[in-house]
């Protein structure tokens, strides 16, 4: 029975998962708006609600994000997330706030994530999250530089660009996330609602294209944790952006960790950039990470590059690792006495004195 339930629960995941991948692949937007991150291993709360709670413990992330480096108006891009789980970890929450500057417009999101998630025989843990909260969006048309004179570009003279514009309008995301020790798959969609970001909202489920909304994106992550030996894990993994109307995107990574406390790795993505990246496990509870962005697209000839900074603070991580490890010397110790046992001749031999003890 537990195992016909195990198999329904598996093809229920599968199913569901395919059909985040077709509701959003039918959507319809025209240009990729989410910030970018090269170290989204870390912060995969961004990309999918149902990340939320997934390492079992209250884990707080922070990223600071410096794109193409001496362009004027470049992206800068800063999020802080924090998820936990709860209610005997089947049920998890969390809080994502991103801020992101670009050129003349500022774009506020903070959004509140709920995951449930189911747990398998087999060790593996399928979580379905949901999220929703608040975009503010702001365009300071009155930074754009209208005129030209010989001491350089100025602002001014110009009334159509005088005024700002400020939106504030509510969405919605969802997502599905697959996890065992050492393998991860998910599907995540941030934002359903196409908000107008003009000015006069009027949010739309449509999969048809309309100017000046946001654009719905997709993200798929998967990664594998392989051991090479006592000292040495790898840690490859894949994600990939999809957005009607944009050549779809991915990021391919690969990170070598030495006995968990120093990693390093490289990623590359597709027509755009090859990563440079180095982790440090300072404390268990304290993990710091820096990326660094080489162009490869026609933009490699005008900037240096960008720049990332990771920290993640968990503060019962020591604790959690103490009794994790305590477990596993448990049951190794189990295991070898369960080797050592000689079967039937024990049981034969322990029946005798049993017998001997009552009738004595």
């Amino acid at each position: 029975m537990s195992r016909l339930l195990y198999l329904f629960r598996m093809n229920s995941a599968v199913k569901l998962l395919a059909m985040g991948v077709f509701i959003i692949c039918a959507g319809n937007s025209q240009a990729q708006q989410d910030p970018m991150y090269s170290q989204y291993m870390f912060n995969m709360l961004s990309v999918n609600p149902a990340y939320t709670g997934s390492r079992d413990m209250l884990t707080m992330t922070a990223l600071y994000r410096k794109q193409w480096v001496g362009i004027s108006g470049a992206p800068n891009t800063f999020s802080f997330s924090a998820d936990t789980p709860i209610r005997n970890q089947k049920m998890a929450l969390g809080i994502n706030v991103v801020s992101d500057k670009i050129g003349i417009s500022n774009n506020l999101v903070i959004n509140l994530s709920y995951a449930y998630r189911v747990m398998f025989v087999n060790g593996g843990t399928l979580s379905l999250g949901l999220q929703g909260g608040i975009n503010q969006y702001r365009a300071d048309y009155s930074e754009v530089k209208t005129s030209y004179s010989v001491s350089g570009p100025s602002t001014g003279g110009d009334n159509a660009f005088a005024n700002s514009t400020t939106s504030l309008f509510p969405n919605f995301g969802f997502g599905a996330y697959y996890y065992t020790g050492r393998f991860y798959a998910g599907v995540g969609v941030p934002k359903m609602l196409k908000n107008n970001l003009s000015g006069t909202n009027s949010p739309t489920l449509d999969f048809t294209s309309f100017p000046n909304r946001q654009n719905r994106h997709l993200f798929i992550t998967t990664g594998y944790s392989f051991d090479m030996n006592q000292d040495w894990t790898l840690k490859p993994s894949l994600l990939i952006k999809g957005v009607h109307g944009a050549p779809l995107e991915m990021d391919v990574n690969i990170n070598a960790w030495w006995k968990e406390l120093v990693g390093g790795g490289l990623s590359y993505r597709t027509a755009d950039a090859v990563v440079a990246m180095v982790q440090f496990q300072a404390k268990p509870e304290f993990q710091i990470g820096y990326g660094y962005d080489m162009t490869l697209s026609k933009f490699s000839g005008t900037n240096a590059g960008s720049h990332e900074l990771m920290l993640r603070y968990e503060p019962h991580a020591k604790k959690i690792l103490a009794k994790k490890t305590q477990l596993s010397k448990k049951k190794m110790s189990y295991n070898k006495a369960k080797k050592r046992r000689p079967g039937n001749k024990f049981k034969h031999n322990n029946k005798r004195r049993r017998i001997g003890k009552i009738s004595g």
